[in-house]
């Protein structure tokens, strides 16, 4: 079954980066997989002032959809010449979205594809935790730099938990492309069961993939850069990861690997909720 990608684009107010379409076309290229970009032609909904104002709003709403709209045409075109270039077919599917449910309508329709590709940039933080957390799907995520390359190692950073148990089953269409994978775990983090890894260890290379076993230790470093630093270290190309092993609010006011790797990604990387 060919896989199926997803690139949610982002028009209003700023629009995505160019580096994302490249990023996009090259891995779809890479992985043999099709790829759909959604991209918004944002609807502001008319406003009446309660008092009387200077502000012309309404040409202020026009103007505003008027950049969605220029910035999508922009964004389509330069995404057909990146993908004729690669000799890759990519489907682009425009559609109206009222401001401010663009990100919930974006991740509505990553629901229909295998994985969507996203960028770790602030602007398209509301985007990323929309997918991440209402699409059910894995989420592919590429720092703001170009990356462009073949994903051959991938690392995944392991405790066992269930949440990389899914990010693992999300990540199955680009380990089939893999030769290596490095399982890498924070021991002074939390407790690892050592049995429970080698079991995973067995089963992947009993699947066809040589498979390597770090332990690594924080020393008080957030854990998400010691991982990122250890996969780069061992030359993986992706960092596979689950996403938010406890409850969203413990996550947003303790801080967590999830939402340093959300802010400091140094690697592409996938995640799955």
């Amino acid at each position: 079954m060919k896989a199926q990608f997803h690139l949610p684009l982002v028009t209003y107010p700023d629009a995505s980066s160019f580096s994302l379409l490249q990023n996009a076309v090259a891995v779809s290229l890479h992985q043999k997989a099709d790829l759909t970009a959604s991209i918004p032609l944002v609807r502001i909904e008319p406003v009446q002032p309660r008092l009387p104002s200077f502000l012309d709003v309404e040409k202020m709403r026009a103007d505003a959809e008027h950049v969605s709209r220029d910035n999508g045409a922009v964004l389509g075109q330069t995404l057909r010449d990146y993908a004729k270039q690669a000799e890759i077919e990519v489907e682009i599917q425009p559609f109206d979205a009222r401001q401010p449910f663009v990100a919930q309508a974006l991740a509505e329709l990553s629901r229909a594809y295998d994985l969507s590709i996203l960028e770790a940039s602030e602007i398209m933080r509301p985007l990323i935790e929309s997918v991440l957390f209402e699409s059910g799907r894995p989420l592919l995520l590429f720092p703001t730099d170009n990356f462009c390359g073949r994903i051959d190692a991938v690392a995944v950073a392991w405790d066992g938990g269930a949440t990389v148990a899914r990010a693992l089953t999300g990540a199955r269409f680009l380990l089939e492309q893999a030769s290596r994978v490095v399982l890498i775990s924070v021991t002074d983090d939390k407790q690892i069961d050592e049995r429970r890894r080698d079991h995973l260890a067995a089963a992947l290379r009993k699947a066809g993939l040589a498979v390597d076993v770090t332990a690594v230790q924080a020393n008080g470093e957030p854990s998400a850069g010691v991982i990122q630093a250890a996969a780069l270290e061992r030359k993986a190309d992706l960092l596979v990861a689950g996403a938010f092993g406890h409850s969203r609010l413990r996550e947003f006011v303790l801080g967590g690997v999830t939402r340093s790797l959300l802010t400091r990604l140094e690697m592409p990387a996938l995640f799955c909720h």
